[in-house]
């Protein structure tokens, strides 16, 4: 399994400027996770978010990760 630093190397790797930085955007989907080797929350999309795009929303997308398996059905 790759590491959540071993993924940030890689994409390192390559940095790309934005092309039309003012043009807003809406990020298609996100998904927040913690895993034992590899975690991705809030301060991670909104260092994702600093690459100079203008990302004026972004859409969360539930992945069954960091749910609840006991409590209320809803």
């Amino acid at each position: 399994m790759t590491t959540n630093a071993e993924h940030h190397r890689w994409l390192d790797l390559t940095v790309e400027e934005a092309l039309e930085p003012d043009v807003p955007i809406c990020d298609p989907h996100h998904h927040f996770w913690d895993r034992p080797n590899d975690r991705y929350f809030l301060d991670d999309l909104y260092n994702d978010l600093s690459g100079g795009h203008n990302v004026a929303s972004t859409v969360f997308i539930e992945c069954q990760a960091m749910y609840r398996r006991d409590g209320p059905e809803k």
